[in-house]
């Protein structure tokens, strides 16, 4: 078995000694070693610089198609949503080309699984309200924006890459808002809406040339938060000129933002916070597109029978 396994990267790595407290030489830099030693040691330490080179190579295996074949569906959708939070860390401290491509494999890789495996609907939907908020809550935008656009109809992966781009980018703005904003544990005062509310067109800003994304991506960043009536923001266009990508990833941020666990707020159940939707935020929603999720989640809201039609796919993924 160890023979089969790859070798590790080129990191260096120690162990503690609890005597003298001081760390002890176990692998040198250009020393082979396996993973499969290291189970003899049940702890083992490595330099912070080079954390990321771990990362990368965890990254790299985790997406590997002949690791998740051999996995139970379970596994694989937790070792995919570690890789996409990995990912997306990089990706607030970071938000260049180069790391935009990274998180796009692995997005990739969801809409794999969800493409070839029925079981994969459930796993994933448990997932995206598992983790704290901040960086998650992209991950699980992401995740729930996948299983719309499935469940309305889109059949070309490349469409649902697309989506899951838009999910896990739709926040991507706030690297540019004042951490205390984003932070804040309690209410936003006006001045602080005002700042939070460029965060769609700071997002756009950063994405816009990026040649690997679409522009139906793009724009679900930058119209996500459009609203009927034109009261949404940024820039208030009528609601049938806001985009079906943009439509679907308003309700995944909304639904996992309300069933996510977060500092101010208990994480709701997927009913309540659906019936919160219908009850108070339905000027932010498509109607056609939350009975498509209410059914995503088994259930049927009064008022709601049936699945009813989802809208249909104006854009294309050019």
């Amino acid at each position: 078995i160890d023979l089969k396994m790859p070798p590790l990267p080129a990191v260096a790595m120690f162990t503690y000694d609890t005597k003298d407290g001081k760390p002890e030489l176990l692998r040198e830099y250009d020393q082979p070693y396996s993973p499969l030693a290291l189970t003899a040691y049940p702890e083992v330490l490595i330099k912070l610089e080079d954390l990321k080179v771990l990362q990368h190579y965890a990254e790299q295996r985790i997406l590997s198609s002949g690791v998740q074949k051999n996995l139970p569906v379970e596994k694989r959708m937790e070792s995919l949503r570690r890789a996409a939070l990995l990912s997306v860390e990089e990706l607030f401290k970071d938000p260049s080309p180069e790391n935009i491509n990274r998180s796009r494999k692995v997005v990739g890789s969801f809409v794999y699984l969800l493409m070839r495996d029925p079981q994969a609907y459930l796993v994933l939907a448990r997932l995206s309200s598992h983790d704290p908020y901040t960086l998650q809550h992209s991950v699980g935008a992401a995740v729930n924006s996948i299983i719309l656009g499935k469940k309305i109809g889109f059949r070309n992966e490349s469409d649902l890459i697309d989506i899951g781009m838009a999910g896990l980018l739709h926040d991507i703005g706030k690297v540019g808002v004042a951490p205390e904003i984003i932070n804040k544990p309690g209410p936003l005062d006006d001045r602080e809406w005002s700042e939070m509310r460029k965060h769609p067109e700071i997002g756009y800003e950063i994405i816009k040339d990026i040649p690997t994304l679409t522009g139906v991506t793009k724009m679900a960043v930058l119209e996500h938060h459009e609203e009927k009536h034109m009261k949404g923001y940024p820039n208030k266009i009528p609601w049938d000129d806001v985009g079906l990508y943009s439509k679907i990833v308003a309700i995944a941020d909304i639904f996992n933002a309300l069933t996510t666990e977060r500092s101010y707020s208990k994480a709701k159940e997927p009913y309540e916070a659906l019936v919160l939707i219908k009850d108070k935020l339905s000027n932010k929603i498509d109607d056609e597109l939350f009975r498509e999720m209410v059914m995503i989640y088994g259930g049927q809201l009064e008022g709601l029978s049936g699945a009813g039609t989802a809208p249909q796919q104006k854009e294309t993924s050019e």
